[in-house]
């Protein structure tokens, strides 16, 4: 009797201690993504694509500059992320005179041939796009002539072949515009500048001095040379493509 005792107490003593056991089965851990941000803020992966995708040139003219006779050739790139360096090259044809107060009478001009060179260097601070598009500001300077030929009436003009009225503007202008580009490559920018340039001008006249000895008049040209600083205000709207 006391041996089945034992063996019922043995027998229930182990069921207590196989229930109370339980198996623990460790938990999955997911792996963990690490993201490597530049000092920006933004991952690498998202601004290497951004690099890839932005414009890195430009190749445009400018529509007032041709209404107003220069025809440039402008093309911008890329050196940096928000810089960019601009050239510009290109012939003036002066439509109006230099200078209305000497043309007319006996002493007029005819639109003649000149040269127009521009750079610039240009800063994008959108933080949505890279250079070159969005809004910018640069430092623009810049050479400018324009020349006319003179056509006079009096019979003594032919004293002025091969003369010309020109005048030259070299100076620095601080510009502010914006460029977009449209999904055709096409870009569009609008400017403003303002600055101070040296302007040059060279005028040519017909003068006589009577001669009492003979009782002729002595015909010879008198040249003119006058410099002057001046403000100076640009507007432009260029129009090109890009990749």
């Amino acid at each position: 009797m006391r041996k089945n005792l034992l063996l019922i107490s043995a027998l229930s003593f182990s069921f207590l201690i196989q229930a109370q056991v339980k198996t623990t089965v460790p938990a999955k851990v997911a792996p963990s993504r690490i993201k490597v941000y530049t000092p920006s803020g933004e991952s690498s992966s998202s601004e290497k694509s951004s690099k890839d995708n932005s414009y890195k040139w430009a190749i445009k003219t400018d529509v007032f500059g041709i209404i107003s006779g220069e025809f440039p050739l402008i093309a911008e790139y890329r050196f940096a992320p928000k810089f960019s360096a601009e050239v510009s090259a290109g012939v003036t044809y002066a439509y109006l005179p230099n200078d209305f107060s000497i043309d007319g009478g006996d002493t007029n001009t005819k639109a003649a041939m000149g040269t127009a060179f521009r750079g610039a260097v240009k800063f994008y601070p959108s933080s949505d796009y890279d250079a070159i598009e969005g809004w910018n500001f640069g430092i623009q300077v810049f050479s400018k002539t324009t020349n006319r030929e003179y056509d006079t009436s009096v019979s003594e003009g032919y004293l002025l072949n091969g003369l010309k009225d020109t005048k030259s503007k070299t100076g620095i202008s601080l510009i502010i515009g914006k460029q977009i580009f449209e999904d055709s490559n096409v870009t569009f920018e609008s400017y403003f500048g303002i600055g101070f340039a040296s302007i040059k001008t060279e005028t040519s006249k017909i003068e006589s001095t009577y001669d009492s000895v003979t009782g002729d008049n002595i015909y010879s040209v008198a040249t003119t040379l006058l410099t002057e600083t001046k403000p100076n205000f640009q507007l432009g709207f260029r129009i090109g493509f890009g990749n």
